[in-house]
Parts: structure tokens; sequence; C-alpha cells
């Protein structure tokens, strides 16, 4: 009835698969050559083919947005999964879908959900698809989307499937990928997106360059960078912006540069800004890189946050020493509880005394080799109106004490 009164609304279907796909003990259905589930007409299973009352053209033709969750439970062994996906043969895939436009799959633990629909999915419509799963072979029977997202559950992928892909969708707008690795090289040259104004990268294969290039990406100028996960093992968010371009990169904290410059490294993006937060430790035994210097080469302003600084600061302020005059402009966060007065000899506030004194020295040597910045100044991060006075006072205290500002150049 609800269907029927809310004609011709467009509907936003969603199918839930992820605990029905398995068999019920008060299953009716027959099962076919194949032991897939077939509906009983005379007495059909509602565990198996409740949402059938969409398989009529009427409701089926109205359709804009489709997402089915395909997933299988954990704990089902392989031989029984041919048993399990029933959904294959329920009427509603075998219909058409003209006005569809957004199309979401995730079919974590089955390679069988390739064959859920009869006819092709993919209308002249479909411009938006979400896809998480394994599925290398439908991917050239995509095209003209202006938005993808992907995530493959297989480690590895076709780059040459890829590159195909890619050829057919060169109007895409918005792209993300979480893809560990290809396999085989591209047989043709990177396709050129020219139309791309958002690139999401997790866990990026470090030769994706050979696959896709996006020229825009020479007008990234800012950068921010934040942690992502708990412990040593987590990863490094890297969001990078300008003139309309963003691009975010999720990686290991050891390879986000190498993973960057794989990335950006042919546009010779110039990053003039640069926001520096969150924990910059090491992984497996290597140390971490951080964000990589030569991406810093051309940072007129530069924001450290006190997490990002404490964990390698001897390395970071000596690196900093070695960057160009182009760099004006720098800030740390400091905490409240970092006294640049009065040393009480307490250990967190000793550490808190050491990174300001590796404050003083850096400015200190940028102005007596040349280089000097024209602005030192705080880094406003904290949210609670209370600690960001204590911050400010901990901070003009100690640029009054050590007398930064005689080491200032020029603006």
């Amino acid at each position: 009835m609800c269907l029927e009164r809310s004609h011709p609304v467009a509907l936003d279907v969603t199918v839930d698969a992820s605990e029905r796909a398995r068999a019920h003990l008060d299953c009716t259905c027959d099962k076919d050559g194949r032991e897939r589930l077939v509906p009983n007409e005379k007495n059909p299973c509602g565990q198996h083919f409740a949402f059938e009352s969409l398989a009529t053209p009427l409701h089926s033709n109205r359709i804009h947005a489709l997402n089915i969750d395909f997933q299988l439970p954990g704990d089902l062994p392989p031989f029984e999964e041919t048993t399990a996906l029933s959904l294959e043969s329920c009427r509603f895939f075998d219909l058409s879908f003209p006005q569809l436009t957004s199309l979401g799959w995730k079919c974590e633990g089955s390679t069988n959900a390739n064959n859920l629909f009869s006819n092709s999915p993919f209308t002249p419509n479909v411009r938006s698809l979400t896809f998480s799963g394994s599925w290398d072979g439908l991917f050239t029977q995509v095209k003209n989307l202006t938005s993808f997202t992907f995530k493959n559950y297989e480690n590895t992928l076709c780059a040459e499937t890829f590159r195909l892909f890619l050829l057919n969708n060169l109007s895409l707008e918005s792209l993300s990928l979480d893809i560990f690795q290809f396999r085989n090289n591209p047989k043709g040259p990177p396709v050129d997106l020219l139309n791309l104004r958002s690139f999401t990268v997790i866990l990026s294969p470090v030769d994706l360059s050979t696959v896709i290039r996006v020229p825009a990406f020479q007008h990234l100028s800012s950068l921010e960078t934040s942690y992502e996960g708990v412990g040593f093992f987590g990863a490094m968010r890297l969001l990078a912006t300008g003139d309309g371009i963003t691009l975010s990169i999720i990686s290991s904290l050891c390879y986000v540069a190498e993973v960057w410059q794989n990335l950006v490294g042919y546009a010779q993006a110039a990053i003039r800004h640069a926001r520096l937060c969150g924990y910059s430790g090491c992984q497996g035994g290597r140390r971490a890189e951080g964000v990589g210097f030569p991406l810093l080469a051309d940072a007129h302003t530069l924001e450290v946050g006190c997490n990002y600084l404490m964990h390698w600061y001897n390395d970071f302020l000596d690196d900093l020493k070695q960057l160009g005059p182009q760099l004006k402009t720098i800030r740390f966060e400091v905490w409240e509880d970092m006294e640049p007065f009065g040393k009480a000899g307490y250990e967190d506030e000793m550490y808190g005394h050491d990174l300001l004194d590796g404050i003083e020295e850096l400015v200190r040597y940028r102005f007596e080799n040349g280089c000097p910045f024209s602005a030192v100044e705080r880094m406003v991060i904290c949210e609670s109106e209370r600690s960001n006075r204590q911050q400010d006072h901990v901070w003009r205290c100690f640029y009054d004490d050590r007398k930064l500002g005689q080491y200032l150049g020029p603006v």
C-alpha cells in the first residue's frame, strides 16, 4: 500500500542482506541445479524474498538510489557460500533500473555477488558508484561516472583493468580508493583525470601514479596532517587543498612521505601553508619520516602542533633550520603546563622547557644565518576558552622572557 500510494515519487532502496543471506531452518524455498534458492510460489519464504513487492516495473523504474549489503556472516564455511547466496534468484534482480543514478554495493566475503543481477545494473544514468568487494571483472562495464568509491577486499587489483575503467570514466569528479597493491603492469600510459576535484587514497599502492594522473594537483597549496588510529600502528592523514582541488591520503606513518611523492611528485605542487598536527612516531622499527621536508620546501607559513613536535623535536627543529628564506611565519602550539619560568625540576615540566629551549634556538639560529622569521606566534588549536587563555599566558611569558622579538626580520 505504501509503494502504491507513493507513486511516482523517486525511491531510495536499501537491501540489507547481511543476515538474510544464509538459509534458515524455516526456509520454504526450493533449490535449482546449482543449489541456489528458488522461491516457492505456493508457499513463499518470508526470510529470503521479503522485498519482492518491489519486483515490478511500476516500482523498479522509479528507483534512483540502490544500496545493497551482501556481506556474509564471518563463521560461514566456504563450501556453504553458494547455498547461502539466496538473493541471486530474487525476481527483483532480474529487472532493469532505468532511473538508477546511485548504486552502492557491499559484498564482503563473497565473489558470487558478481552474478547478482541478470541484467547489468550500470544503466547510462548511473553517475555515482560505491563498491566494497572483489570485483575485477565488472569494471569495464561502468561508464560516465562522476563519483566512484572503491574498497578492494582482495590484496591486489589488476592495474590494466583499473586503467581501462578510468578511460571509460574521464568525467570523474570524486574518487576514493582503498587498494593495497596492483598486480601486473598497465599496458598504456597513465590516465589524466582533468575533471577530478576530490581524491581520497587509503593505503595507496606505490605504483598508483603509473595508472592515474591528476594535473590539478599542481594547484595544491595548503596541507594539514592528523593522526589516525591508536599507538604505533596508526596512520597519518594528509589533507591538501588548493584552487578547488582536494587530496586526502591515509597511509602508514613510516611511508606517508613516499606515498605523497608517488601521487603528487609529478605535479610539483608548491605547499605554501602547512599545519602539522598529530602523533609522528615510528612503526615496525622504521623511523617515521613525518610529512617529508622536500614537501615543505616552498612553505611560507608553518604551524606545528605540540603532539607532532614533541615526539621527534630535535630532528624536526634541526631540519627547520635548513629550510629557505621563504619560510617567514611559524606558529607553535604550547600547553598550559609548559611554564617557561620557575623551573621546579619535575620531569614533565623539564620536558616542556626543553621544547621551548629548542624553539628559541631555532629562531636565533635562523636570524644569525640570514633567514630570520618575520613572525613567531602561538598556534591556536584548543576549543576550551579557559585552556586557550592559559596557553596564551604561557606563550606570552615565554616570548617576552626569551626576547624572541629581537631575532625577527622584516615582513
